[in-house]
């Protein structure tokens, strides 16, 4: 697996942050997007990136999960859409292509691959859904870039 170091600019986003367990996951990502997708079309906000899911804790029993996506301009919150800041700061990445159901052993292997380069965490780690399955049917090349913040 290969890792890079790669400096991260914030930018605006809009997310909803909720718990849930790793059996809702699924449910709970298409949830939020559909939610967020809809305030961004009935209100004509642009969006300035992919859509993004942060693991603020992560156990198979309970998940602080901050799903969204960023935005341009003056980009208001609304229910339970919070406005907030994707991560800006020194990280290593890399590239995931495959189908999410695979994206828990990604994360182990990169984490082992991580902590094994002595890099000292700083935040909480994230990944970014560079394809939308709605336009790529195909999921053997769905592609998933996972990060993680580090000093």
């Amino acid at each position: 697996m290969e890792i890079k170091d790669i400096i991260l600019e914030s930018q605006k986003a809009l997310a909803i942050r909720l718990n849930c367990s790793f059996a809702e996951l699924g449910d709970k990502f298409g949830e939020i997007y559909s939610e967020i997708g809809k305030h961004l079309k009935e209100n004509s906000i642009k969006t300035a990136g992919y859509p993004y899911g942060k693991y603020h804790s992560f156990s198979p029993e309970k998940i602080d999960l901050e799903a969204g996506i960023a935005v341009e301009g003056n980009a208001e919150p609304a229910g339970r859409i919070i406005l907030t800041e994707t991560y800006g700061g020194k990280a290593v990445m890399t590239v995931f292509t495959g189908h999410y159901d695979k994206l828990a052993d990604a994360w182990k292997k990169f984490a082992e691959v991580v902590d094994g380069s002595g890099y000292k965490l700083a935040g909480p780690c994230f990944e970014v859904y560079v394809t939308d399955p709605a336009e790529e049917p195909d999921s053997s090349k769905w592609i998933t870039e996972l990060y993680t913040p580090v000093q």
